[in-house]
């Protein structure tokens, strides 16, 4: 049998053909995946002809540094969730913020978007509760904070006024908080907007639980106070509107 080979031209890169012996052809069939002239043999790594495949190394270091990742996330998140130091993580906030408001006092002020912001993490660090006082609950990032610390077993109740007839969208939030087992207590009187969270933390604002509201559409601004009788006092209001014949 006679066995031809590939040799490749000089011009136009195209393969012409060469009779090889039958252990040059097997030889060259096992190493280079075709048929090759010995010297072309010696020039096929120069070539880029040898058939092989690029060696799979397992990235064992990546892997390791995926889980470590992961683990560093499910730790970061669990100590949020357990954080009861309210005054060490407003710090915190306010160096990410980079907000230069004084603490010394127990209270500052915050408005516009760095209210939304800081309400919504107050409400997914909530460990034990949340009371709230505020006239318009409607489906916005906040309510989402509410159903998503509720599901965390935060106990948490609402006093607001009903929905209009034909505020339909705001019965159908009100619907997802009750679904969520939050407590909403009605009080068409209600107008005050304040917060209370694990009654270590207060916030009396302008803002309502509603896009318009929290999302910047009016400028909303108000305190925040850590000062243990204020907290106080503020949650005795709600609790007094809740538990109210």
């Amino acid at each position: 049998m006679v066995h031809l080979s590939h040799v490749r031209t000089e011009s136009g890169g195209r393969y012409g053909k060469k009779e090889i012996s039958e252990k040059v052809f097997f030889y060259s069939k096992k190493h280079y995946g075709k048929p090759l002239c010995m010297y072309h043999q010696k020039t096929a790594t120069s070539y880029k002809e040898k058939k092989s495949e690029p060696e799979q190394k397992l990235d064992v270091m990546s892997g390791v540094n995926k889980i470590v990742r992961g683990v560093s996330q499910v730790i970061k998140e669990r100590n949020i969730k357990k954080e009861t130091d309210f005054n060490k993580w407003t710090a915190d906030w306010r160096q990410v913020k980079q907000l230069k408001f004084s603490m010394e006092n127990k209270h500052f002020f915050l408005s516009g978007m760095d209210l939304d912001d800081f309400t919504k993490q107050l409400i997914r660090m909530a460990k034990n509760s949340i009371l709230i006082a505020n006239p318009f609950i409607e489906s916005c990032y906040l309510t989402d904070a509410l159903i998503n610390s509720a599901q965390s077993s935060t106990k948490i109740e609402i006093v607001t006024r009903y929905p209009k007839a034909k505020e339909t969208k705001k019965a159908e939030c009100h619907l997802k908080l009750k679904q969520a087992n939050i407590h909403l207590r009605y009080d068409n009187q209600i107008h005050s907007k304040i917060i209370v969270v694990d009654n270590s933390i207060a916030v009396v604002s302008s803002m309502n639980f509603y896009s318009g509201s929290s999302g910047g559409a009016s400028k909303e601004a108000g305190m925040v106070s850590m000062d243990k009788q204020v907290v106080e006092s503020a949650a005795k209001y709600i609790k007094k509107l809740i538990d109210a014949p």
